[in-house]
């Protein structure tokens, strides 16, 4: 019986240390950060520093950062802004993963990197109406409150001049879908 118990203790401590390991994974960095940015520890945040898996980015009055993932996807995240990246998969070789990401409020622009571009419906942004699903684009997305968000598709469009794959974005709100492939439309997602 000792060592039944023993096995199940040591299988329990194994656990709890791969799912530190895991959230502490370094999936980014901020490539650009300029006022007072922080984590959900409040750890200040500058360029270079680290963003790791589960983290939240807070990112004060006149300030902003640009973080750059492992997939290249790039996150401009505006003054008085929240973000947090709620899950992150990613193999480098295959170049095949998974984005969640949360914006809980404020301005983001995304521009999708190589997940999107192998399997667009694996990069996902929830917001507090909805959320945004991305097919290879570039697209900002504006939380004024936990009632109201706005999207809008900044482009590629569909004869662009760089022969890039136009981009796509599917918004819902839960129970109604809306697809927008125009540069420069929008959606306004209310709760």
């Amino acid at each position: 019986m000792s060592k039944i118990k023993t096995l199940v203790v040591s299988l329990i401590f194994s656990l709890f240390f791969l799912i530190n390991v895991v959230a502490s994974e370094m999936i980014g960095i901020v490539a650009v950060g300029i006022g007072d940015i922080s984590n959900q520890k409040n750890e200040k945040l500058t360029t270079g520093s680290k963003i790791y898996f589960g983290d939240t980015i807070l990112v004060k009055a006149k300030s902003n950062a640009q973080i750059l993932l492992l997939d290249e996807t790039a996150l401009t995240v505006g003054e008085k802004s929240e973000l947090t990246i709620d899950e992150f998969i990613y193999d480098p070789k295959t170049k095949i993963g998974k984005i969640v990401s949360n914006i809980k409020i404020g301005t983001v622009r995304i521009i999708t990197g190589e997940i999107s571009k192998k399997n667009p419906d694996n990069l996902e942004v929830n917001v507090p109406t909805g959320s945004v699903g991305a097919r290879g684009t570039e697209f900002v997305v504006v939380t004024e409150s936990d009632q109201k968000s706005t999207v809008v598709l900044l482009g590629p469009g569909k004869k662009n001049t760089l022969g890039m794959v136009p981009g796509i974005l599917n918004i819902t709100d839960g129970l109604n879908t809306v697809n927008i492939s125009t540069p420069g439309f929008q959606s306004v997602v209310f709760k």
